[in-house]
């Protein structure tokens, strides 16, 4: 919007203009309405009463047989004040019969007689004043009455209207404009507040909310969707903030140990059975840095995953027994017990749709956290199939989980109290839960008479 050739962005000007604008249209449209108006109403008047005039002094002169000229003129005189400056003249044909004044003369020409007798009635103006010709027919004979007036008290209201419009326009601009700007300056006023708590979020305060009501419904609606937008952004910002802290610790482990092995072996030197122990070490490390590193990134990659219904379908118990093969080699003293329960009817009951090395994914680290946390190396292992979907639970006995440990065993990173004597990164239940999540599963913990669980779901 261009305001005196600038463009004017702001929306409290544009919207104070632009009604201020309307408004000085529309008062001014309706003020010269009313005047116009009056004014053809003033003139309709006038013409009618000088019509009247005329008529009544043709009837006296023709019709009334006692009435001479100088008594019809005596009357006229008498009578002048009601209308000023008065003139009436009769014509018979073009001769001039009676003439109330002899000192005012109308200036009649032959068109003025011809649009007379065309339209039986003319009016029009001479300078001020406002002029009627009348053609009558009466007797054989043919008249034409002309009458003119000034109409001096109408014209007075006029003048007294107009100077009365325009001090209703003037004030009533004021008034209007006036009352424009505050009453837009109080419509804007919440969209002011919004943009200056909008100002005051920053990466520090993203726990700030706009308030959601008392500021109309438009604005309302608007706090509430930037307060879900930052609930979105307060969650993505906070795991990013706990993630590089957390990645940044982990990483930094096997990287340390791997420059001081390279140190010690570059300080001395060094027997092939010590090269060989020094490479093995060196070897472990990187695949510890391997498995953070390939964790971290399945943990924070959302892009490129496939929808529910674009897996596969698999066998539940296949998974569990293939997961349960890989264990037995990591843990060879182990003991896992399988227990398959429930409407075991059809083969497709323990189906699901899933990507098989996710899911053996997370099976493997649920049942290496039973195993490496059991207090008997024992960890027994149910499928069971419901109505409403299928179920795989992961038991050991072991110590259960403080109220405060419950909350946070799926953050990432997170150990719990029971796991200072086992090695790890705090990677493998977050990732369980971000695979599950993917598959539509759930996963909850539950503690019952000494034993540890784990309970997914799958819908």
């Amino acid at each position: 919007m261009r305001i005196f050739g600038q463009n004017v962005k702001s929306l409290r000007i544009r919207f104070a203009v632009g009604f201020g604008i309307f408004f000085t249209l529309f008062l001014a449209i309706a003020l010269i309405f009313i005047y116009v108006s009056f004014a053809n109403f003033r003139k309709e008047e006038f013409y009618n009463r000088l019509k009247d005039k005329a008529l009544t002094t043709f009837r006296f002169l023709i019709d009334v047989e006692q009435i001479d000229y100088d008594l019809l003129r005596l009357i006229d005189k008498n009578t002048l004040n009601s209308l000023y400056d008065e003139k009436v003249m009769i014509f018979e044909d073009t001769t001039l019969l009676y003439n109330s004044l002899d000192d005012k003369n109308i200036k009649y020409l032959p068109t003025l007689f011809a649009k007379a007798k065309q339209h039986r009635e003319y009016r029009t103006t001479q300078e001020s004043d406002e002029l009627v010709a009348i053609y009558i027919e009466q007797g054989g004979n043919q008249y034409t009455i002309v009458a003119s007036a000034y109409d001096k008290f109408g014209r007075s209201k006029m003048a007294f209207l107009k100077w009365v419009m325009i001090a209703v326009y003037s004030t009533g601009l004021i008034i209007g404009w006036g009352t424009t700007y505050f009453f837009v300056k109080r419509i804007i006023r919440p969209l002011d507040v919004l943009k200056k708590n909008l100002r005051n979020i920053n990466y520090n305060n993203l726990g700030f909310r706009l308030p959601e009501t008392g500021q109309g419904e438009e604005v309302d609606s608007l706090s509430t969707t930037f307060n879900q937008m930052l609930e979105r952004l307060q969650h993505s910002i906070s795991f990013q903030r706990d993630f590089i802290h957390y990645a940044s610790h982990e990483l930094r482990t096997p990287l340390a140990a791997m420059v001081g092995l390279t140190e010690n072996a570059l300080d001395k030197p060094m027997s092939p059975e010590e090269a060989n122990q020094l490479l093995k070490a060196l070897f472990q490390q990187q695949q510890n840095l391997t498995n953070i590193t390939n964790s971290l990134l399945l943990l924070s990659d959302n892009n490129g995953q496939l929808k529910r219904q674009e897996y596969p379908k698999i066998r539940l118990d296949e998974i569990v027994f293939r997961s349960i093969e890989i264990m037995k080699i990591i843990f060879p003293e182990s003991h896992i017990e399988v227990d398959i329960q429930g409407r075991l009817a059809y083969e497709s009951s323990l189906l699901i749709s899933g990507s098989e090395p996710l899911i053996l994914m997370s099976f493997n680290n649920l049942l290496k956290n039973a195993l490496q946390y059991s207090t008997d190396k024992k960890v027994k292992v149910t499928i069971n199939i419901t109505q409403t979907g299928k179920e795989v639970r992961f038991i050991n006995s072991g110590e259960p989980f403080s109220e405060y440990e419950k909350e946070r065993i799926f953050t990432p990173f997170y150990r719990a109290s029971n796991a200072s004597t086992v090695k790890g990164y705090g990677l493998g239940l977050p990732l369980v839960k971000q695979i599950l999540e993917m598959h539509g599963a759930v996963i909850y913990y539950l503690y019952n008479d000494g034993f540890n669980e784990f309970k997914i779901v799958f819908k």
